[in-house]
């Protein structure tokens, strides 16, 4: 949250009292109290109503009523600066703040006002903010055959081009359109100016992308020469790339560009959906890149300047030429007159990218094999590998299930179950889960691996000598595949379950280790493909070429595959040691 100062006529950056200590100052007991200042604002009333103010730049007024104030302590309770003193000259000159509130919701300024002799007063100015509208957003969901799309307010018509065809499967329930990539793949919209470029602004939108051999634009603001800005993909060589968001560094003739890029784009991931957002802070001059709702990167923007154009879907205009056009599908575009932050960019990706393949609950077991919750493929249990019930007598003292009314028992001697048939594309996100619960912890063992040909993909394990569970991941299906790991910090526990996430994220192209719902200190950053492991979901053990081993001496409950990388609230539901099942989930 950024705040400037205005004193009188004169302007000054709070940034240079960084430094300053606030001290509230001793009064002498015969200092008597002074009155408290008033606080006004026309952008921000303290009138118990929202405003639609979030990401804007507002003024707040302090007028002083005696004559004698030496200085102001002032507080946002929803800031990162903290407590600031303002030392006024002449005394008791009237201060204008300058503010941007970064979250909705009820704020408040605390500001303490001190006099000559030391003596204070505090008085509070709350006031309500809310988020505005996006000034464009396109659904896209007009029917194939269609020659315009209409916004949210079924105003400023775009155009398509014949290169982009309406009506196509966007994310989660959401309708798309696709672009060919032709010089004729875009949608041209009507009114100008709806943002300024030189002040805050933000633009995202849902993207896929299939060629990966060109750098394109998903959505761009018109200038003369250059677009304003563009929001899309860079490509990085012919089958892999990043997304990107950039800025021309002037108007006409650039020298280069203000850029922010991240996130991966590979084969495996190039068909899933992603959502971006770019945004610009003109507080502190800053891009800002998000992917799925997490930042992946950020630039200090150094010369600004403003674009009046239309807002274009589907292309970018450089070298006063149209280029960059889009070759694959865009879904919800939108353009913001602000600055969005963090939290609310993570709220645009509404749509759910995960979907669950498999839960094995191990609740009961019939010829062997122990059902999968909706009836997909069932675990084949192998060697002596049973399912632990509940116990006759509850009140025994043996103990119950880690979830439900059963799960696996595995012996550490050639025990395990699996799932032979391959649950999952591991050449694109995916995620896995168990509950464990181990019952010696001498030796190596695997929770859970997904098996190649010649060696495991991704395994889950104990390892013995260092004491920690451990993520491991294979480079390639080769025997002498080189391998690359992450340690959790949370050791197992012999005496209570703990749940274990794993996620591969291949927008962020980062691997991820869980423990208790707490991640790793590190994560794998991708710098290899992920591949398509063929040998099915292995359950305790782990299986190189034609040789098993390190099996897992212990109980396993409640495990999950998907398609995707899930989400924090999953992650931390999975994280948690109850007995509850969550088949839902």
């Amino acid at each position: 949250m950024s705040i400037t100062l205005k004193r009188s006529a004169q302007r000054v950056a709070l940034a240079a009292l960084a430094g300053l200590l606030a001290v509230g100052g001793l009064a002498s007991p015969a200092a008597a109290a002074p009155t408290a200042p008033v606080i006004t604002s026309d952008d921000f009333p303290d009138d118990d109503q929202l405003h639609p103010v979030l990401g804007e730049i507002g003024t707040i007024t302090i007028t002083a009523v005696d004559p004698d104030i030496a200085y102001y302590l002032v507080d946002f309770n929803y800031d990162s600066v903290g407590q600031r003193r303002i030392d006024l000259d002449p005394p008791s000159a009237v201060v204008e703040l300058e503010f941007m509130p970064t979250i909705a919701g009820s704020q408040m300024l605390t500001v303490r006002a001190v006099n000559a002799a030391g003596a204070g007063v505090t008085t509070y100015y709350d006031f309500r903010v809310s988020a505005k509208a996006p000034v464009g957003e396109w659904a896209l969901d007009e029917p194939a055959g269609s020659t315009a799309v209409a916004d949210a307010n079924g105003a400023n018509l775009g155009t398509p081009g014949s290169g982009v065809t309406l009506g196509t499967d966007g994310p989660g329930d959401a309708t798309a359109a696709s672009f060919d990539g032709t010089r004729r793949a875009f949608v041209n919209t009507t009114d100008k100016g709806l943002l300024r470029t030189d002040e805050g602004f933000a633009v995202s939108a849902w993207v896929r992308v299939d060629d990966l051999a060109r750098d394109q634009a998903a959505v761009s603001v018109k200038s003369r020469e250059e677009s304003g800005f563009a929001l899309g993909y860079r490509s990085l060589s012919a089958t892999s790339g990043e997304w990107s968001f950039w800025i021309p560094d002037a108007k006409f003739d650039p020298a280069g560009e203000w850029r922010v890029s991240g996130g991966s784009v590979r084969p495996g991931t190039a068909d899933e959906w992603v959502h971006l957002v770019g945004v610009y802070n003109q507080v502190d001059q800053t891009i800002v890149l998000y992917v799925n709702g997490t930042q992946v990167g950020s630039a200090v923007r150094e010369t600004v300047w403003n674009a009046v154009g239309d807002v274009q879907i589907g292309r970018a205009r450089a070298a006063d030429a149209w280029s960059y056009q889009w070759n694959g599908d865009i879904a919800e575009p939108r353009v913001f007159d602000r600055y969005v932050a963090a939290g609310e960019a993570a709220g645009l990706a509404v749509y759910p990218q995960f979907h669950r393949e498999g839960y094995w609950q191990f609740n009961g077991v019939t010829d062997g094999v122990s059902p999968e919750y909706l009836g997909g493929e069932s675990a084949t249990l192998y060697g002596d590998a049973s399912i632990y019930g509940e116990p006759e007598d509850p009140f025994s003292g043996d103990p119950f299930p880690i979830a439900g009314a059963g799960h696996l028992l595995l012996d550490g001697d050639g025990d395990y179950a699996s799932a032979a048939t391959p649950q999952l594309d591991t050449a694109g996100s995916f995620s896995l889960s168990a509950k464990v619960q181990p019952e010696s912890l001498t030796q190596d063992m695997t929770v859970l691996s997904i098996a190649g040909e010649h060696r495991p993909l991704v395994e889950v394990r104990y390892n013995a000598a260092l004491g920690s569970w451990e993520l491991v991941v294979a480079k390639a299906d080769a025997p002498d595949a080189e391998t690359v790991s992450v340690t959790s910090r949370r050791g197992p526990d012999a005496w209570s379950p703990q749940g274990i996430v794993v996620v591969f994220d291949g927008a962020l192209d980062q691997w991820a280790l869980y423990v208790g719902g707490i991640q790793a200190p590190a994560v794998i950053d991708g710098d290899f493909d992920s591949w398509s492991a063929t040998g099915g979901l292995q359950i305790g053990r782990s299986v190189t070429g034609d040789v098993s081993g390190s099996y897992f001496h212990g109980a396993i409950d409640e495990v999950r595959a998907y398609t995707g990388a899930i989400d924090d609230y999953r992650i931390n539901v999975f994280g948690f040691s109850s007995g509850t099942e969550n088949p839902n989930l």
